[in-house]
């Protein structure tokens, strides 16, 4: 959670108000945009955030409200694309695949894997993917080809050679977001477990992201943020008037 920090009360509130409100359309707009940005990112979770109003006492001992943000992930699956590329692998359900980060295990939904020059399955950054929590390693040395299972047990020349791990947290939206579609497991999250959702190879999840929607959002921000900022115009307006006006000997 975030709070806009050195907001306090002083004599100008209108002012202070919209330029807080000013601020949260910026945040909104910037959410926005990174969605549509990513509308074509496979595995991608669209984002948003919501605001509420709390007591600046509780922070600093004034009396003043504020507003503080939430930010949130939605998890709906994404359509499932058929690619008929082996190594593309897509979850039918909750879950996420564990990959080998630069500080550890992460989690992605994104599955358009291929293999790295020691065979090893890799996201398209270079990051192993977990199974049984080590690299998988899919080498076939007779062309009898790699397939998956639905119960996420890779057969390499007809015999199992490892199984996809796949993971579900207690609580996903405590998830720690790493930027395009990683995320990091947090303590609030919980412990991640096995899910039980099937895996289909062959298929990719795009991403969950409604242009359309985000595109009418994008609208009515623009729309909102003109209106503070005339309401900002007003104010110095009013204030240039005062200063000019009063104590005027008639």
């Amino acid at each position: 959670m975030a709070f806009y920090t050195g907001l306090h009360p002083y004599s100008r509130l209108g002012a202070m108000e919209a330029l807080e409100g000013a601020m949260i359309l910026e945040r909104k707009l910037e959410v926005t945009s990174n969605n549509l940005a990513n509308v074509d990112t496979t595995g991608f979770k669209a984002s948003g955030i919501t605001f509420h109003e709390y007591l600046l006492k509780e922070q600093d001992g004034t009396s003043r409200t504020a507003k503080g943000e939430q930010g949130w992930a939605d998890f709906s699956a994404g359509s499932l694309q058929k690619s008929d590329n082996p190594y593309d692998m897509a979850i039918d359900g909750p879950g996420f695949f564990v990959v080998q980060g630069p500080k550890g295990p992460i989690y992605t939904r994104a599955g358009n894997f291929t293999l790295n020059s020691k065979y090893q399955l890799v996201t398209k950054e270079g990051y192993p993917v977990l199974g049984n929590g080590v690299p998988i390693t899919l080498e076939d040395t007779t062309g009898d080809g790699v397939w998956l299972s639905e119960d996420g047990n890779f057969f390499v020349d007809d015999t199992i050679s490892s199984k996809i791990d796949v993971v579900t947290f207690d609580d996903p939206q405590k998830l720690k977001r790493l930027g395009g579609n990683f995320f990091q497991a947090t303590e609030a999250a919980g412990r991640p477990s096995p899910a039980d959702s099937p895996v289909k190879q062959g298929y990719i999840e795009m991403s969950n992201v409604n242009a359309m929607m985000e595109m009418v959002h994008l609208i009515d921000l623009n729309r909102g943020y003109e209106a503070q900022q005339k309401s900002l115009q007003a104010i110095d307006q009013l204030d240039d008037k005062a200063a000019n006006s009063l104590g005027r000997v008639g």
